[in-house]
């Protein structure tokens, strides 16, 4: 037996942040009052199917990008789709047609994604649409990034990422906690290597600084303290998330647990069976300001899994920390939404949760839950001024039960969800950035025009800084 998730709410109308001028920069002070926007509900929460295709896997085969999209049993998708790979400035570098299997697992490569990757950038997404254009079916942002164990050879890796424009650096939470403790050890003024430094506190980052070295020498800029914008993006679980399948005496569960905040689970009952998915999903944009030279340049050695071997120069980089004048804004919009159904025939039992929250630097912007049938949709927004960073975190968490002790006697419960994250940066800084940075991340299990909702979500709120984004 099989069940359909519930269908998504209405679009939101959005009302966007007004601007505000910047007259007091407190540390996370906060400029607009949290405010909460909800949609009217759907007539019928029960009509709408769960997601069409899913990525559940990025790889590396030789110089190719190896992507495997699984379709839903009942995916109604044209015959013929193509997926694209961007690389830097939006620019395509690759596509492959795609026929889709409904129940299946496809497979496919792009060459081009991953060719001179150091050139059209470390960031990149792909997008799954129809040949003939319109709303894409899915994007996937992912990040090339290098494993080196030692200082002289390097592998080319490559995971999910989250979505950003310009020159933002896609630095992980290890990464960005080692450059902090770099900073904050060797003290305003004092020259230091930045790959010794990294590596000394921990070696596993070494290929990580590297890209970094590689990626922060293009941008090119000079000054006393000079700023770059930084994403640290992490979620849990991880890269594709994972699925569940469990079939025994107390009855029958299947779902998927992320990535991040994303998931779906149903309960079928027997003698009774629960089950529970917790996830995180969190971006941290932030500035990173230091003075920093190139003091020469070495050829390191770089593979591909399985393929050839190329040399690259990488700049070696001496930095100085140094205590930013900038004077930055951060305005955010969080959305959460959630689906729950529950049916049973006396004597069993059925009982489905859900809940999510959206917060921003600690602060609870949006915190709901609903059972039973009962659903939401809600989205949220706040501006605050730092010279360091602001982060946006949602949390998810859903449940299922279902007791059905004998025939014909039937349990079901079923939860779903979704999630958007945006961020915007606009700062003003002696020696830059200039102007503004974005950064933005969502997912959900409640079908395609909830995906098309929260697309829309990110790209308005987004326009209304001046910003054209394509989430």
């Amino acid at each position: 037996m099989s069940y359909r998730p519930p269908r998504g709410l209405l679009d939101l109308v959005l009302h966007p942040l007004r601007s505000l001028p910047l007259s007091v920069l407190a540390l996370g002070g906060l400029l607009l009052a949290p405010m909460a926007h909800a949609a009217d509900p759907d007539p019928d929460p029960q009509a709408e199917k769960g997601a069409q295709a899913t990525i559940t896997g990025l790889s590396l085969v030789g110089e190719g990008l190896k992507v495997r999209i699984q379709w839903a049993e009942k995916a109604e998708l044209p015959s013929d789709l193509v997926l694209t790979s961007y690389g830097y400035k939006d620019e395509p570098t690759d596509s492959v047609g795609v026929h889709p299997e409904p129940g299946k697992e496809t497979e496919v490569e792009l060459h081009g994604a991953s060719k001179e990757f150091w050139k059209e950038g470390w960031s990149q997404r792909l997008v799954l649409a129809d040949k003939d254009g319109g709303e894409p079916i899915l994007t996937q942002p992912f990040n090339f990034n290098l494993e080196c164990p030692d200082d002289k050879e390097c592998q080319v890796t490559v995971a999910p990422g989250v979505g950003t424009d310009g020159d933002v650096l896609h630095v992980s939470e290890e990464l960005d906690a080692a450059l902090t403790q770099i900073a904050e050890k060797s003290g305003e003024g004092k020259e230091v290597d930045l790959l010794d430094e990294v590596v000394a506190i921990n070696p596993h980052l070494r290929g990580q600084a590297v890209a970094y070295s590689l990626a922060l020498s293009k941008l090119q800029v000079q000054g006393p303290c000079t700023c770059v914008w930084q994403a640290v993006y992490s979620q849990n679980p991880s890269g594709s998330g994972y699925s569940v399948y469990i079939n025994n005496a107390g009855g029958i569960v299947s779902g998927t647990n992320g990535p991040g905040a994303k998931h779906a689970l149903t309960a079928l009952g027997r003698n009774g069976i629960s089950h529970a998915f917790n996830g995180i999903s969190q971006v941290n944009l932030r500035l990173n300001c230091s003075r920093w030279v190139i003091t020469y340049y070495i050829e390191w050695v770089v593979t591909w899994p399985g393929g050839p071997r190329f040399g690259i120069l990488v700049p070696r980089l001496s930095i100085v920390p140094c205590t930013s004048t900038c004077r930055v804004r951060f305005d955010h919009q969080g959305r959460i939404s959630g689906s729950t159904f529950a049916a049973y025939t006396s004597p069993g039992a059925a009982t489905a949760y859900e809940q999510d929250s959206y917060r921003v630097d600690g602060t609870f912007l949006l915190n709901t839950a609903a059972s039973n049938g009962g659903f939401f949709n809600q989205i949220s927004g706040t501006s605050v001024a730092s010279n360091v960073g602001s982060i946006g975190r949602v949390d998810a968490y859903g449940y299922v039960y279902a007791y059905s002790p004998a025939f014909p006697y039937f349990a079901s419960a079923s939860v779903s969800n979704g999630y958007s994250i945006a961020i915007h940066g606009q700062s003003s800084c002696p020696y830059g950035p200039y102007g503004h940075a974005a950064v933005w991340t969502y997912g959900t299990s409640q079908g395609t025009p909830q995906t098309t909702s929260l697309r829309n979500s990110i790209r308005n709120f987004f326009l209304n800084w001046g910003i054209w984004t394509n989430p």
